[in-house]
């Protein structure tokens, strides 16, 4: 009997408590006069919060649809609690306007970048939240030209009896604090000179919040450093220090994959392929960059680039660019382009860039030509161009970013001379200009896009264009492969016009790793003496990037389709390898 006793307990408790866990709970505000009662019931607030936290967010919200509205005595008492009811009685007291605001002792410069007329603030419902904002305005702008502890308020108010307010603005700028020394606390041995260009803090400088604020966020876009800690500010008397907690991170690469192979065009003979990488990344700790990359992947043809950028040249915002490419295909021609450049540096790396340009192509085997009647698909050709970049990127992190997008822009113009070989049928030349103009652009940019907590959506496109009343095949874009479309041989495209768009969702599941899905779209047109042709291929796969100790590896799997291609999986490209870092 005792055992049923208990048992009907337990269960009348627990009904007891489903019962009250199950209650809605409800939100009654009270208007005290009949006005009140009218708007009200045009407030349309929510009166099911779904916890006691959101009703008085409910009632703060209220309160503050009447402080904007110019009731500034308003306000919400007498509040009943019970397990089911929120009630409060809201009084709003009566209507205050803004006489005038006045500038006060605030200078006019301070003003015309804080947004303030006189005229805003004159004659209209008074506004607690446009006081605010104008208030924040002016700090921020004296917090961002030497003034840190600048305070403002309000001054000199006069309450009328028509329910009106006067006062004016009243502004203590204290003391000017400049830019000291930076001081770098960890191993690391980035030069100071780097880290007060990258910055922008010179010393001297006035005190800029705004630069001081983006310090972690641009620290975690130099991938040879790692934070210790975040950074402090220290002001003695009129002087702002830095002081960075930062260690030096390995960041420079090697990635090397050589193969050896019987050659079939040449009997008894081996045939050596592969692909090395290495990039140094502030070797010498001005965050200057070094790449190289050869690569070997058939038997006649070869690919060279050397890459070196060096910024804040003698410790100003420039910085100097130098490209290199050599190409070799087959026997059929040999291509060395030189492209050197300015940059302008501003907020890190971002940059505009001039550049010249200076590519020479030239035939290697003649074989058959000297009695063509129609011109080859590739010549001798010297072009010289002269153009403007943009690299422009706002990331949260650079290196597998989440949210943000960046933006490369390239646009050249020049001119393009046919050089005549002595062993091609010479008539073939009369039928074609042999100096002309040539125009090139080129872009690519993506968008990150946030999805949930740890994924993001990459949207994207890459882009080119070249224009020229005579392109052979040696002056085309070569497309395809894991850079630009993926499914495809590297480089097996050759396109005059080409745009490619990207569409990729990313799981991150670390700083440095991430799993991908992708689809890449493209449209080209290949139009050149050899002929013209126009497609649409595209790609797809999946792939995966994690980051160990011994460096990142990577492995993706894709699938492709063009005109005469249709998909199969024996032609799908599988790309793996492992990026050592140093």
């Amino acid at each position: 009997m005792k055992s049923i006793i208990s048992i009907s307990i337990v269960i009348l408790f627990c009904i007891t408590v489903l019962s009250v866990s199950g209650q809605q709970l409800s939100l009654e505000i009270i208007p005290a006069d009949s006005s009140t009662a009218k708007i009200i019931k045009r407030l349309n607030y929510n009166s099911e919060p779904s916890s006691r936290l959101q009703a008085q967010q409910e009632l703060n919200k209220v309160l503050q649809y009447f402080f904007e509205k110019g009731y500034i005595t308003a306000s919400i008492d007498s509040i009943y609690e019970d397990s089911s009811l929120v009630r409060g009685l809201l009084f709003t007291g009566d209507v205050y306007n803004m006489s005038v605001i006045r500038a006060g002792n605030v200078p006019v410069v301070v003003l015309s970048q804080s947004g303030y007329k006189e005229k805003l603030y004159s004659n209209r419902p008074f506004n607690i939240n446009e006081i605010n904002e104008l208030t924040e305005n002016i700090l921020s702008y004296c917090e961002n030209n030497g003034y840190p502890f600048a305070s403002v308020r309000l001054d000199s108010v006069s309450i009328y009896d028509n329910k009106s307010i006067s006062a004016s603005l009243n502004l203590n700028l204290h003391q000017q604090v400049t830019i000291d020394t930076i001081i770098v606390k960890g191993n690391s041995k980035l030069h100071r000179k780097f880290i007060r260009n990258y910055f922008n803090l010179k010393k001297g400088d006035l005190y800029d919040e705004s630069r001081f604020s983006r310090i972690e966020s641009r620290l975690q876009d130099l991938p040879f450093v790692s934070v210790i800690r975040p950074h402090d500010v220290v002001f003695i008397d009129d002087k702002a220090r830095l002081i960075l907690y930062i260690d030096k991170k390995k960041a420079s690469q090697f990635d090397g994959i050589l193969g050896i192979a019987p050659n079939d065009q040449a009997s008894g003979k081996l045939l050596i392929t592969g692909d090395i990488k290495l990039k140094l990344l502030s070797a010498f700790n001005r965050g200057e960059l070094i790449d190289f990359n050869w690569r070997k992947l058939e038997a006649k043809s070869q690919d060279l680039s050397f890459h070196f950028n060096f910024p804040f040249l003698f410790n100003t915002p420039f910085g100097i660019d130098y490209r290199l490419h050599l190409f070799k295909k087959d026997t059929s021609y040999l291509t060395l382009t030189n492209n050197i450049g300015i940059q302008v540096l501003y907020n890190g790396y971002n940059n505009v860039k001039v550049f010249y340009e200076n590519q020479q192509s030239n035939l290697l085997s003649t074989a058959g030509l000297e009695y063509a009647t129609t011109l080859p698909e590739y010549a001798d050709i010297t072009t010289r161009l002269y153009g403007l970049g943009l690299g422009y990127s706002r990331l949260d992190y650079r290196y597998n970013p989440q949210k943000g997008y960046y933006i490369d822009l390239s646009a050249a113009i020049g001119s393009k001379k046919i050089r005549n070989n002595a062993n091609v049928n010479q008539a073939l030349y009369d039928s074609i200009p042999l100096t002309s103009t040539l125009y090139r652009l080129q872009f690519n940019a993506a968008l990150f896009v946030p999805l949930f907590r740890s994924s993001t959506l990459l949207i994207g496109n890459k882009s080119g264009f070249l224009e020229n009343k005579n392109l052979f095949d040696n002056e085309l874009f070569r497309i395809g492969g894991l850079k630009t479309l993926r499914g495809f041989d590297e480089e097996s495209i050759t396109a005059s016009i080409y745009s490619i768009f990207t569409l990729e969702f990313r799981y991150l599941f670390d700083v440095n790793s991430f799993f991908q899905v992708f689809f890449d779209g493209a449209y080209y047109e290949h139009n050149a003496n050899s002929g013209y042709l126009k497609d649409t291929p595209y790609g797809f796969g999946a792939g995966i990037n994690f980051e160990t100790k011994a460096g990142i590896f990577a492995l993706s799997y894709a699938l492709g389709s063009r005109e005469g291609q249709p998909l199969q999986f024996r032609s799908a490209k599988i790309h793996f390898g492992l990026t050592a870092k140093f």
